[in-house]
């Protein structure tokens, strides 16, 4: 089961050739990149003697003794310049290679502000607008509230405004493409009206990418290939876990367990078809000249405008409140710290965590990777932002431990009713249900108990009473409805803790 899985009641696209040939061809656009790269990497690897870093060395490696991090790769950009970019620790635990700025992570939610930069060329050619329905450009587009179906517009989708709670349920159980990702949001409810409030939801962000794809007649990765990676020189940046690994110098994914950090699986974007929503793979290195870009006023290294300055404003400007002093812009949190306004967003799946920030008056950029899923990239992050803007007190490391963890609190179950039984015996529950958003799933019995499969995941469930079970070590309950003929007619699950269960019915 995938480490960051929410709890159930908390909660291929197929490459081209050229994508999965991309970290080898050279065609002209890639040499002329390719030359911006060698001026950008005597700035890169430029040893940094900025006074408001002094020190952060010993603040980086205590903080990963602290949260057992294997590593880290950090780069810092500071008055259009970069003063910092360097790697920490190890690629995978128990090996000896180090990171180091050129260092392959995946950067999970950070990779939205790429489909949002993607729909900012497409802005600038006048062939997406942000505030025209989605419907102009997907007719078969569908909500389950038809009021959004017919208003919400490509920034209703990338400001988390939709009215969808995150549904995140089915990016990890359920392999689909991206076009049929798409077309199952039509079967998973709301839980606020539309444009009432802010719910972070990946799924939008799926559909974003995949309308920039039907847009320009190509895909979400090649869009963002061609329109960000090679005109930055973004060279060793991928949105595939497969041209990761193909990478000598990658980090591996890593998790917990007894407390000490172990190597996972990658989780793969594209075997669920959500890669606008978190796929992007990249280095320190390459980041920086991403956040040069957006600090830049839209303008690659060599000069060469990539988003036009009005698009880059576009990207900034706040549109949902998203908490008591932030507003989330187009794939970006706008806020203020110490009087100046940032920008910035995290990222986080199973085995990496990242942030980076944005301060555009002052042209400072940060980004912090790790291959952990921990809490370092922000608490390095925000450690940085306040050494950069002068406001770094001296409290940091003893207040490491002294920060909050993240665990999650225990599920409130109604009181369990002993000496009950189900109606039938176990076989009787067993077999195929279906729901239109999740396909078909199958219980069997097994130990006791039952198990729902799911494509890329199971669910354990034990007797709770009657007609009703726990799901083991995630918490929420799973009913069962005994039809008019006797046998059970419906599969209540709790995949989604914002609304209503999920009602599967029997199937052939």
């Amino acid at each position: 089961m995938p480490s960051n899985l929410p709890s159930v009641r908390a909660a291929h696209t197929t490459r081209t050739t050229r994508q999965r040939l991309y970290t080898r061809r050279l065609h002209p656009v890639t040499l002329l990149a390719g030359l911006c790269v060698l001026a950008w990497s005597g700035l890169v690897n430029a040893a940094s003697d900025d006074p408001a870093l002094q020190g952060f060395d010993a603040e980086v490696e205590a903080t990963m003794r602290a949260l057992n991090v294997p590593g880290v790769a950090v780069g810092v950009i500071r008055d259009g310049q970069v003063v910092l970019a360097r790697g920490y620790g190890v690629r995978e635990i128990g090996k000896p290679d180090a990171v180091d700025a050129a260092t392959v992570f995946a950067v999970g939610s950070m990779s939205k502000s790429f489909t949002t930069a993607v729909m900012a060329t497409q802005v600038d050619e006048g062939k997406l607008d942000w505030d025209r329905p989605v419907r102009e450009y997907l007719p078969d587009f569908r909500l389950y509230d038809p009021v959004a179906t017919e208003l919400a517009t490509p920034r209703d989708l990338v400001t988390h405004r939709t009215g969808l709670p995150r549904h995140d349920f089915i990016r990890m159980s359920t392999y689909v493409d991206r076009a049929e990702v798409v077309r199952r949001l039509r079967y998973m409810p709301p839980s606020k009206g539309f444009r009432e409030g802010y719910q972070y939801n990946n799924l939008m962000y799926v559909t974003a990418g995949y309308l920039s794809g039907v847009i320009a007649g190509s895909t979400w990765e090649d869009l963002v290939r061609d329109r960000i990676f090679v005109p930055l020189g973004m060279q060793r940046s991928n949105t595939s876990v497969k041209d990761s690994a193909r990478i000598d110098n990658h980090a591996m994914p890593h998790v917990l367990k007894d407390g000490k950090p172990v190597v996972t699986a990658f989780y793969d974007y594209q075997r669920f078809g959500i890669g606008p929503n978190g796929a992007v793979n990249s280095t320190t290195d390459d980041m920086l000249k991403y956040l040069r870009m957006h600090i830049d006023h839209g303008r690659a290294v060599d000069g060469r405008q990539v988003i036009s300055e009005a698009q880059v404003k576009e990207l900034f400007t706040p549109v949902t409140v998203s908490g008591p002093d932030t507003a989330y812009a187009l794939a970006w949190d706008r806020g203020q710290r110490h009087g100046q306004t940032f920008v910035e967003h995290g990222g986080a799946i199973t085995g990496f965590t990242s942030q980076m920030i944005v301060f555009p008056d002052s042209k400072t950029g940060i980004v912090v990777l790790n291959n952990l899923g921990s809490r370092l990239p922000s608490l390095l992050a925000w450690r940085l932002a306040d050494r950069l803007l002068g406001h770094a007190g001296d409290d940091y490391l003893a207040s490491l431990t002294a920060t909050g963890g993240g665990a999650r609190g225990e599920s409130k179950l109604p009181a369990r009713i002993t000496g009950t039984r189900p109606t039938l015996p176990l076989a009787a529950y067993t077999g195929n249900w279906t729901h239109p958003a999740y396909g078909k799933v199958r219980v069997d019995a097994k130990d006791g108990g039952l198990v729902v499969h799911f494509d890329a995941m199971d669910l354990t469930l034990k007797h709770y009473h009657y007609d009703t079970f726990e799901v083991v070590g995630w918490g929420g309950l799973v009913d069962f409805n005994i039809g008019e003929s006797g046998k059970p007619a419906q599969m209540l699950l709790p995949l989604e803790a914002a609304v209503e269960d999920f009602v599967f019915t029997r199937a052939e």
